[in-house]
């Protein structure tokens, strides 16, 4: 609201926000290989509503910040959906740290601006992911 009490709405969707992986911010040690994406639309205008979004993943944020996705691009996806969005990219590694961010457009077909960028980590997601060397006691000297 301005001073006047006029009520005053944005001229084009704000960028996505509190993105999540698995219902968390920023997740480590997720044990799922295709793990769930949700984010909340940020349009405050009366009927607002998504009709459409693009998610980029990527290995390193440099990537991510040049607009490169080497794990994952949607491309333009026409949905609704902002929750539980499988991830459906390249094949995810132990121990992999992944980043991603969205934007999402509005019925008159006008793009948000790009979120900001969040993170998962993947976990250890076999036994045979788990190497380790047997620790022993060192022989007592006397």
């Amino acid at each position: 609201m301005t001073n006047s009490g006029q009520i005053v709405y944005a001229k084009q969707p704000g960028a996505p926000a509190r993105l999540r992986c698995e219902y968390q911010v920023n997740p480590l040690g997720l044990d799922t290989r295709q793990p769930r994406l949700s984010w909340q639309v940020n349009d405050n205008r009366r009927g607002a509503r998504q009709t459409a979004y693009h998610v980029i993943a990527a290995s390193g944020i440099e990537l991510l910040k040049a607009g490169r996705a080497d794990l994952w691009d949607t491309g333009l996806v026409s949905s609704d959906q902002s929750v539980h969005v499988v991830y459906a990219g390249g094949p995810l590694q132990p121990r992999q740290q992944c980043f991603w961010k969205v934007r999402t457009w509005e019925a008159d077909g006008k793009p948000s601006s790009w979120s900001e960028i969040a993170t998962w980590e993947m976990a250890l997601l076999s036994p045979d992911d788990w190497k380790a060397r047997w620790i022993e006691p060192a022989e007592m000297v006397n």
